[in-house]
């Protein structure tokens, strides 16, 4: 039986109390990380003074629990084109990141929203064809002062919710020359019907030396996803033959926190069908 230690699994803190009640929770049950969502306002960075910053950090640490983020990035949009907001943005994204920089945070990933487009009357226009190059060098600056601001503390991963060509086009060029890493949501890699998408699967396995993160939940077909494992149709366990070997960190993005739980005891038993044991020493 091979061994993987559990600071390889954590999960998504958005009902949690605060930093102490997620950290004592992960540790008590199991879980080497917490990834506390940056768009719940009690997470928001302005709460917290660096003496309070150190604090957290401590008590992470005195539990054997790391702490990685996701940024609020469905609602920031770091490839807008409006300057005076792509400003605001991404100085809310410094915000941030200081504060994962300051917990010492492994992790930060983030959404990068599909650029605007308009249509013919029943049929694709040609608006955002014409402005391929605009809304590249957007996503493109966007990135690199976000990785300049981290500075290497944090590591700035690229989340494939709402991957498009135009971003993939990004990021197969920055993958290559920056500090850039990804997440990869499985779920998110099919649509609500259950298909496939095979050009983002394609991306990532391209990819898969960059891929830190990885997300897991289900959804049955037609339905919402961030479900329990089990309840939908993906082979998780393809998945996990693929990622276990590189050393991914797995988030369980399931809420609230007990269901988070349950869905690691499913997960354990799909890495002890494949000869994986998670060790409580990390």
């Amino acid at each position: 039986m091979k061994i993987i230690s559990r600071e390889h699994f954590g999960y998504h803190v958005v009902y949690d109390v605060d930093f102490y009640d997620a950290i004592k929770f992960a540790c008590k049950h199991g879980f080497g990380y917490i990834v506390p969502d940056l768009a719940v306002p009690r997470f928001f960075p302005e709460h917290f003074s660096q003496s309070e910053r150190r604090r957290i950090r401590k008590f992470a640490k005195s539990k054997e629990v790391a702490i990685s983020f996701h940024a609020p990035s469905d609602y920031l949009n770091i490839g807008t084109l409006y300057p005076e907001i792509k400003r605001a943005v991404l100085n809310r994204m410094k915000l941030c990141l200081d504060l994962a920089k300051d917990v010492e945070a492994e992790r930060f990933t983030i959404h990068i929203s599909p650029p605007m487009d308009f249509v013919f009357a029943g049929r694709k226009g040609t608006y955002l064809r014409d402005h391929w190059t605009t809304y590249k060098e957007a996503i493109k600056h966007g990135l690199i002062e976000l990785m300049e601001h981290s500075n290497e503390e944090v590591l700035i991963c690229v989340e494939n919710d709402s991957l498009t060509k135009i971003t993939m086009e990004v990021l197969d060029e920055l993958l290559q020359t920056q500090n850039l890493f990804l997440t990869w949501d499985i779920p998110k890699t099919y649509t609500i019907n259950g298909g496939l998408i095979t050009e983002i699967e394609s991306f990532l396995l391209h990819h898969l030396d960059r891929i830190k993160e990885c997300h897991l939940h289900d959804q049955k077909l037609g339905k919402h996803s961030h479900d329990n494992l089990g309840v939908g149709k993906i082979d998780f366990q393809r998945y996990l033959k693929i990622l276990v070997p590189q050393k991914v960190y797995f988030t369980l993005e399931i809420r609230p926190r007990e269901e988070a739980l349950k869905s690691l005891k499913i997960l354990k038993s799909m890495l002890r069908n494949l000869g994986w044991k998670i060790s409580h020493k990390s």
